[in-house]
């Protein structure tokens, strides 16, 4: 029976995300300002404190190496949750989105790209993403597939991602058909790319085509739905690297972090989550991931003030 729910959670996934799929748009908040937002105290975010936030935060996509960030318009879609609690958290990502700066989708109904998935079998269901779906899990080597295929924490995220090169042209970072999960095929067939040919950077640019986002169910009793918004948009929008870890700045990131105080846990985003977005998607690309990063953390400092 278990094995069941999970495969027709997986049927849905790959329906919403499959090429023919079309969802209806969700009613786009009347406002694009976040509400809620929390302003810290600068004594809690310490210049320090912020850049040890910036490298944890800004993970370097798998293939590339660089901090990856939607360029095509994102359309979320909530699935496994009662409508109301679902239509919440699809808007909350809207509204970060709109606030952010990232690009939202135009199409009307428009395709989901961005997919929040509630189940109390989060385990089973990636285990049938692995096997049926690989990429959804984003690009990967075969050997690495069961460890990143793995839920370790009550909420996580998976991203799939494509290069830009030089020239504007686009491919997906994705296992080459039944070869395997390599950047080379078993016939030596290497993927080319344009670049620039510049000291400051190659001009090859990461952008997300897919994000999965996977709640489990029976480890969220009790969890207020704003805050667990907050940290799904956060999701949504980035890809971080230590979730499990908690950061000394208070961020919505560390709402799943053991260990962490409540100084540290804010019930809502912060102005430091949101300074991150904006930074993020205001952010010069083409160039190193630490140019991309330091991008970043100009853009933070100079927003947040007083470094």
């Amino acid at each position: 029976m278990r094995m069941k729910t999970a495969t027709r959670i997986l049927a849905v996934l790959a329906s919403v995300l499959g090429s023919e799929a079309l969802a209806a748009e969700p009613q786009a908040p009347q406002s694009p300002a976040v509400e809620n937002v929390i302003v810290t105290e600068p004594r809690l975010r310490t210049e320090r404190a912020l850049d040890n936030f910036i490298i944890a935060h800004a993970a370097p996509s798998p293939f590339l190496g660089k901090i990856a960030r939607w360029k095509t318009g994102i359309c979320p879609l909530t699935i496994g949750l009662p409508d109301k609690f679902g239509v919440y958290i699809t808007q909350r990502i809207i509204r970060v989105a709109m606030d952010a700066g990232a690009p939202l989708s135009k199409d009307e109904p428009c395709r989901p790209n961005v997919v929040v998935v509630a189940t109390p079998e989060p385990q089973k269901l990636l285990d049938l993403i692995r096997a049926k779906r690989p990429a959804l899990l984003g690009f990967h080597y075969r050997p690495q597939a069961e460890r990143i295929a793995t839920m370790r924490l009550p909420v996580q995220a998976w991203y799939s991602t494509a290069t830009e090169d030089a020239w504007g042209l686009v491919s997906a970072d994705l296992p080459s058909a039944d070869l395997g999960y390599g950047a080379m095929s078993t016939l030596g067939e290497l993927r080319s790319f344009h670049v620039t040919g510049a000291r400051t950077g190659d001009g090859l640019k990461s952008e997300f085509t897919t994000a999965v986002v996977i709640m489990d169910n029976s480890k969220l009793a009790g969890q207020e739905i704003g805050a667990l918004a907050d940290y799904i948009a956060m999701l949504a929008l980035s890809q971080g690297q230590y979730y499990g870890t908690c950061q000394n700045v208070p961020t919505i990131t560390n709402l799943m972090a053991p260990d962490c105080g409540a100084e540290m846990k804010p019930a809502a985003i912060t102005d430091v989550d949101m300074t991150y977005l904006r930074g993020l998607y205001n952010m010069t690309t083409g160039g190193s991931y630490m140019g991309e990063r330091a991008s970043i953390e100009f853009e933070m400092k100079k927003d947040l003030g007083g470094y």
